[in-house]
């Protein structure tokens, strides 16, 4: 494995000095809902207040869809969010009324974006592609086979870089992947394939600039899971012994929550670090959020991690049992419980920062 060299850091997108400059935010919370019952949700946290059910709220008689995977901000006035079971992307404007969908991406995973013209979508479908979307037409113009089951997805200076996780090898007769996919974005032609040396780079990714924080998952059993934090400007990365499951950046630091499963014993380790960058200190905890950790520890399943860029609240999504309606926590600069939204969605696993 090619090792990370320290190198100059550019600013994370929309992540401004560290000092917080609002006490309050307004975020949209993805829930998958339960694969198959049609029930993804979506909630609005503003000033402290949840609006459950926000976009049926804004869209009379109209569902959202089937398990939720990913939501992003594709510009100032739209955003996108990938129903993964019921093969769309839906499309709407940041006040949630939906526009259209783009169809005929099926088992669609996470989305990128260049933030001009195009949507990128990863897919399971036909043994693992990446399909590329006109914003305005909203039709898909070229796709570019990757590696089996692609999961995370990122746009930097007019490449793709894509986690592979061969998620299906143990029915599906192939092996995992351990690979990130670098495709040309104009083109849509794969460039090469980095061999990370870590199998089922399963996840969203975080991103701090040029560097990407990615999950291994491993496999369950033998196999531990891992995080890669790759430097995509140079192509090096580096590998560290723990999971990155649930990962966001703040300022020049990656915040993780892993969430490690085996088989062998049928339980669950939730870990967390801190990754300092470019230097690629290690710290264990959460850092200047140590006192987030007595909360973690009381929650059923821990589900997502995201930290405000312009409060530098914390929040931390609980899914709880996994069939009932979860939570979101919030926490101030320093740690100290603000407030427990309780919501009316079943796994609430993205946070989407509104301006």
């Amino acid at each position: 494995a090619a090792m990370l060299s320290a190198c100059s850091l550019e600013p994370a997108d929309n992540i401004p000095a560290e000092t917080p400059t609002k006490t309050s935010d307004k975020l949209l919370v993805l829930c998958e809902g339960l694969w198959g019952l049609d029930n993804s949700t979506i909630s609005l946290i503003d000033n402290g207040t949840v609006t459950n059910c926000w976009f049926q709220k804004n869209n009379t008689k109209m569902h959202l869809g089937d398990t939720g995977n990913d939501i992003i901000m594709v510009n100032d006035t739209l955003i996108a969010v990938s129903v993964n079971w019921s093969n769309i992307i839906q499309y709407m404007y940041p006040d949630g009324r939906a526009i259209s969908a783009t169809e005929k991406i099926p088992n669609n995973r996470r989305l990128a974006t260049d933030g001009e013209n195009y949507l990128y979508c990863t897919s399971y479908a036909d043994n693992g592609y990446v399909a590329k979307i006109d914003i305005r037409s909203k039709e898909i113009v070229d796709t570019c086979h990757v590696g089996y089951e692609p999961e995370g997805i990122v746009y930097f200076d007019g490449r793709l870089f894509v986690a592979n996780t061969g998620g299906y090898a143990p029915q599906a007769g192939h092996p995992y992947e351990s690979t990130i996919s670098v495709v040309d974005a104009q083109t849509m032609k794969e460039l090469k394939r980095i061999d990370t040396g870590c199998i089922n780079l399963y996840g969203a990714m975080a991103r701090s600039g040029q560097f990407l924080c990615i999950n291994s998952a491993g496999d369950n059993y033998d196999v531990a899971p891992r995080c890669v934090v790759m430097n995509v400007a140079s192509e090096e990365f580096q590998v560290f012994n723990f999971p990155a499951t649930y990962a966001c950046a703040y300022g020049n630091e990656f915040y993780l929550l892993g969430s490690s499963y085996s088989y062998a014993t049928g339980n669950y380790n939730i870990s967390a670090h801190v990754i300092e960058l470019p230097s690629m200190r290690v710290e264990q905890g959460l850092g200047r959020y140590s006192g987030v950790m007595t909360e973690i520890d009381k929650m059923q399943s821990p589900y997502g991690i995201f930290i405000s860029p312009y409060s530098a609240h914390m929040y931390v999504t609980d899914a709880r049992g996994n069939v009932i309606n979860g939570r979101v926590y919030e926490f101030s600069a320093s740690g100290e419980l603000l407030n427990k939204y309780l919501l009316e969605g079943i796994n609430p696993g993205k946070i989407l920062f509104m301006e």
